[in-house]
């Protein structure tokens, strides 16, 4: 703080106190007449009622009465308090993700041994009903075996005459729906069981095969590997669509609601900006960094976004409208938040509930109405003031003459 600084709040401090002196002589005056006309000079009919605390206001602090014509000379100015539209600017980071709703883990179903990979690297497009490997399992060519039996039984039977004949015939065809259904339950496709009818020939191994059509994301699947039901083979996604995870600080949380649009720069796109809505909002807060992990669905039908990439998530939040007042015009005390209402000569301290800083402004939740003016300069003068009346009222002046 430098001399000239130092001079000039002197000087507003000097101000003040001229004005408070100059109340406590017209106060003096006002006793003496009420003496000499016989009248009790009761505190509460004095002057120091303008300046006592006001019914409402902030504990600890009190009104103050300012000469106009000395205001601009302290540095006090005024905004009014009016509706205003707030938006706010979020702006956070995120990273790309799968779709989880398009994406397949592939296992088989049965135990046994790989015997040749087809889908041979990360990263190959397949279509639906793409064969993946093929697998030679023991049960599964049993079952074959199985099938192909009752098959050969059930053809016989429909050459057969005499009163049980036609309760044989619905039996076997009971038998062979079985054994087609013990087939399918191990995920044989329906071709490979159309073929064992035709040709009535089993085959040593079977193609598993693709759920979705995507790419290949993970593969674990080896020429001879031996698996069972819980070796997960493939991982296959539908990349078309994908997430992008952004952390939103839990403040703002509020303000989000799912389907609000928002654009997105994904690292290594250049100046290519994305357009995504938010597709969940998760039930819970992450604690160890009080964020909301939101979800944001994104268009990759060109297949330029890649899942791991870091992405840049930016979003206009609609707070609605409401009462603003400038951040200039607050002072913050501990927990409360006062703004000083002026009215002419008559500055009333006021507690504020506040929401949200957007652009210099608080939106106002109480403590002022539209119309009303606040003070944006001079505040702390105001402050020391109203803190100062508040300490030593009426009953406190009369005791030090």
């Amino acid at each position: 703080m430098n001399r000239r600084t130092i001079s000039q709040l002197v000087c507003c401090a000097a101000m003040l106190g001229a004005c408070r002196e100059q109340t406590h002589e017209q106060h003096g005056s006002q006793v003496a007449s009420a003496a000499h006309e016989g009248h009790a000079a009761a505190p509460a009919e004095s002057a120091h009622d303008t300046m006592k605390m006001v019914e409402g206001a902030p504990s600890g602090y009190a009104a103050v009465e300012i000469d106009p014509a000395k205001a601009a000379s302290i540095g006090l100015a005024t905004a009014a308090v009016e509706e205003r539209h707030f938006e706010r600017k979020l702006r956070t980071t995120g990273v790309v993700a799968l779709d989880e709703t398009r994406t397949s883990h592939v296992h088989a179903k049965v135990r046994g041994w790989i015997d040749r990979v087809m889908a041979n690297f990360v990263g190959k497009q397949v279509k639906a009903g793409t064969t993946l490997c093929t697998i030679y399992s023991q049960e599964v060519y049993g079952a074959e075996l199985e099938f192909l039996s009752i098959l050969e039984q059930a053809s016989s039977r429909t050459e057969s005459t005499g009163p049980f004949a036609q309760a044989e015939r619905d039996a076997g065809k009971k038998l062979v729906d079985a054994a087609r259904r013990r087939l399918a339950l191990w995920d044989v496709p329906d071709t490979e069981v159309a073929r064992l009818e035709s040709s009535r020939q089993p085959q040593r191994t079977f193609p598993l095969l693709a759920p979705r059509p995507g790419i290949v994301v993970s593969k674990q699947a080896l020429p001879g590997m031996f698996i069972d039901p819980g070796t997960e083979l493939y991982v296959v996604s539908d990349t078309s669509t994908l997430w992008v995870l952004a952390d939103i600080y839990e403040v703002d949380v509020p303000w989000i609601r799912t389907g609000a649009p928002a654009t997105l720069r994904i690292e290594g796109l250049g100046s290519d900006v994305r357009n995504a809505t938010v597709g969940f909002l998760p039930p819970t807060i992450q604690e160890t960094t009080r964020t909301l992990r939101v979800r944001f669905t994104v268009d990759n039908k060109d297949g330029r976004v890649r899942p791991g990439a870091f992405a840049t998530v930016e979003m206009s939040v609609d707070l609605g409208t409401a009462l603003a007042i400038p951040e200039s015009a607050v002072i913050h005390a501990g927990e409360r938040a006062i703004a000083f209402v002026v009215h002419g000569a008559h500055v009333e301290p006021r507690a504020v509930d506040l929401g949200p800083l957007v652009e210099g402004y608080y939106r106002v939740a109480g403590g002022v109405v539209a119309g009303e003016s606040v003070a944006v300069g001079a505040q702390f003068l105001i402050d020391s003031e109203s803190r100062l009346r508040a300490t030593s009222g009426p009953g406190a002046q009369h005791g030090g003459h």
